[in-house]
């Protein structure tokens, strides 16, 4: 009996690995979305803080759109992820040192480089 239970055994590991799969991919996708959100909304508020207006990012109105969008298959995590995120914002916020983005084109991280970790991310005078 229990010779005719392994390959089934396996075949059932195999759908359970498979439907683990999606699983993992959903939950991704979801934390994915979630952290635009919270990315968006750290962007929106660095832009009042420096006395501007956020409508006229043009990129976040994008990032908004894309949102009600399928997300793409997640790209796996890379170790230290954070670390080389926080590297190319600190970069890019030296690099954007004295020269705001335009908020007509300006890229997320140019945002977020600028307006949240960079000169932007003073206090406007009241």
């Amino acid at each position: 009996m229990r010779n005719r239970l392994k390959p089934f055994e396996r075949r059932l590991a195999r759908i359970a690995a498979i439907v683990e799969g999606w699983t993992a991919a959903t939950e991704r996708a979801q934390s994915l979305r979630h952290s635009r959100k919270i990315i968006v909304e750290t962007i929106r508020e660095g832009l009042r803080r420096a006395g501007l207006d956020p409508a006229d990012a043009v990129t976040l109105r994008h990032l908004d759109e894309d949102a009600a969008a399928p997300l793409p298959a997640p790209a796996p995590v890379i170790r230290d992820s954070r670390e080389a995120f926080f590297t190319r914002i600190r970069t890019l916020a030296e690099r954007l040192r004295g020269h705001p983005p335009s908020l007509a084109n300006a890229s997320p991280a140019e945002l977020l480089a600028y307006y949240c970790f960079g000169e932007g991310a003073k206090e406007a005078p009241a």
